[in-house]
Formats: C-alpha cells, sequence, structure tokens
C-alpha cells in the first residue's frame, strides 16, 4: 500500500483522464452564472432531475454516475449569491471521503475549491484536504490549477440555417454523431454513409464513446463524433463534449478554421440543441472558428426499426 498522494497540475480538470472521478464546488440549488466552471460543470454532467432528487443541503455531496466513474458536486453553500465557510468544505470533504470509502474510489481531480469568486485561502484548503486524508491508502488527489484566459466574448462564431451539412462549402470541415460500430441510424448520418462508404477505414481506427475518427474527403476533414457505442443506444452530452475536445485538438493541429454541423444528437438522441450550443460554445471559446449548424427535418419516419425503409436525398438510394 502507498500513502495518500495529493499533487498539484497545471491542467485542465475537463482534460483529465476519465480514471480519475471528479470533484467540484456547488451549490445546493446547483444554479451558477454562465461562463463560470459550475455552470459548465452543469451543461456537460447536469443530470438536474436526479441532483434535485438527492435534497442536499450545505456540507453535503451530490453524486452522479458517469460510466466507471463518478462525478462529485460539493455542496458548501446555498446559493450562488451566499459565501462558502471553511466549515461547509470541511464537511463536503468528509462527505467525499466516506463515499470514496465505500466505493473504491482512489482517483479523484478537482480545482483548487472555493478559492476563486468565494474568496477562501488556498493554503487552509490544501492543508484540510491533507488531514481529511491523511489516512487514506492507496488514494490521490489531484489539484486542476488551470486558468484560462478570461474573455469576455467567444471568440467562435455561429451561423445558423435551414438544410444539411453535406452541401456544406468544400472549405468546411463536416462533423456528424455516430455509433462506435458505424451502424447508421434514420437522420443526417444515412447521407454520409452514402457519399462516404470508407466504414472499413473508420473501424480501424477503434475509435471509441467520447472519441473521433477522421476521415479526408478530398481537401476537407469529415469528423465522426463517437457518442455512443452502438446504434440502438442514446448518445450523451458528456460523450459529446469529450468528442468535440477531440475534435477541437486535430482541428487545431491541422489548421481547421470552419465546421459545418448538424444539430448534434439533437435527432434520435433527443438531447437539447441550447445545451448542445453551450457545450460547442465551451470547447471552441478560445478559438476563431466559423461554425455553420444546420437545421434539417428527418426525411423518414417510420413506426418501427424494423419497417425502417430509409432513402438518401442526395442520391435517392434506399437503406
Amino acid at each position: 500500500m502507498t500513502a495518500f498522494k495529493l499533487t498539484e497540475v497545471k491542467a485542465d480538470i475537463f482534460q483529465i483522464p476519465q480514471s480519475y472521478s471528479l470533484a467540484f464546488s456547488s451549490t445546493a440549488d446547483f444554479y451558477a452564472e454562465k461562463g463560470k466552471l459550475a455552470w459548465k460543470v452543469g451543461v456537460i454532467f447536469g443530470q438536474y432531475d436526479e441532483l434535485s432528487s438527492q435534497y442536499i443541503t450545505s456540507g453535503n455531496v451530490a453524486v452522479l454516475e458517469d460510466h466507471a466513474r463518478f462525478i462529485y458536486l460539493l455542496v458548501t453553500k446555498d446559493n450562488m449569491y451566499h459565501k462558502s465557510s471553511y466549515g461547509d468544505v470541511e464537511a463536503s470533504l468528509i462527505c467525499l471521503r466516506h463515499h470514496m470509502q465505500n466505493h473504491g474510489v482512489h482517483k479523484v481531480a478537482m480545482p483548487r475549491i472555493c478559492c476563486g469568486s468565494d474568496g477562501l485561502e488556498w493554503p487552509q484548503i490544501k492543508k484540510m484536504i491533507s488531514r481529511i486524508f491523511a489516512q487514506e491508502y492507496n488514494t490521490e488527489i489531484m489539484i486542476c490549477n488551470y486558468r484560462p484566459a478570461k474573455i469576455t466574448t467567444p471568440r467562435c462564431r455561429f451561423t445558423e440555417q435551414r438544410g444539411n451539412n453535406v452541401s456544406a462549402p468544400d472549405n468546411c470541415a463536416v462533423v456528424h454523431t455516430i455509433s462506435a460500430d458505424f451502424a447508421m441510424c434514420p437522420g443526417i448520418g444515412v447521407q454520409f454513409n452514402c457519399k462516404n462508404t470508407r466504414v472499413t477505414e473508420q473501424l480501424r481506427q477503434d475509435k471509441h464513446t467520447g472519441n473521433v475518427a477522421v476521415l479526408k474527403d478530398q481537401n476537407r476533414y469529415v469528423y465522426n463524433l463517437v457518442t455512443k457505442e452502438r446504434n440502438h443506444e442514446r448518445g450523451t452530452y458528456v460523450a459529446l463534449f469529450y468528442a468535440l475536445i477531440a475534435t477541437r485538438d486535430h482541428m487545431r493541429k491541422n489548421g481547421v478554421t470552419k465546421l459545418a454541423i448538424p444539430r448534434l444528437g439533437c435527432g434520435i438522441d433527443r438531447l437539447d440543441w441550447l445545451r448542445v450550443r453551450d457545450i460547442l460554445e465551451i470547447v471552441f471559446v478560445e478559438d476563431a472558428v466559423e461554425i455553420r449548424t444546420y437545421a434539417h427535418e428527418p426525411l423518414v419516419s417510420m413506426a418501427s426499426r424494423e419497417s425502417l425503409h430509409m432513402h438518401c436525398m442526395s442520391c435517392k438510394r434506399a437503406f
């Protein structure tokens, strides 16, 4: 067994390996000012119905599951207009420790909790964490001390229009969501299957949920955001966020500055477009990227998957 380990890194907490559970400070009503870290957490991970059903008060911890890890919300004040206290921070950290013990969690990443607008002193919070977890063996708390540039207006630009992104200008990279098995479901993906028949090449990339499979279509890239493992499953906001992060990293390396996207996940997966748009803004806030969003109506809606019969709008090919 190894002793408790407390480390600090200069890294964005959202890009920490997903083997780490995440912990953030929160209010009891789970509301936050737009642009703040707590707001980003709510947009990406927020399951407000589940959180509200936990009836959490200050000094406790709300818990969400994200596949094999947990998202911890340390409730340190009643609402955004109040200030957190050292007592409530300590109580919520003790609750965090108990949950980690009961569920075998050994790695958690968190920011410098309550040391921003709440005005608490980081040296005191750090000592508190060390004291509370001192007897926890094989446990690591990673502190992500990342301060993004202050940007009052996002550098990315949105243009919304009717139609579909299959016919977008050639200087725009094309984006759509897909499952890891690359099976096609009703919607815009059918037309991609028709125009880009290189499924074997995509499968060879062995990309799973939260990643992106990239193809080169003549002079532009096609980004296949993997938001679920199987076609019959439903994509999530978390998977979409991490797939967009992977897409952004590829764009930065290859000088891509224009995207053509449908309303990602807002068809079969039933994601909310306004929340998806917020996720796009979070991901591309520091990038001067032109994002063209296309709204379209599904071509065919059938009663059951067994009786489903679809046609590509581009070439009328049946699927």
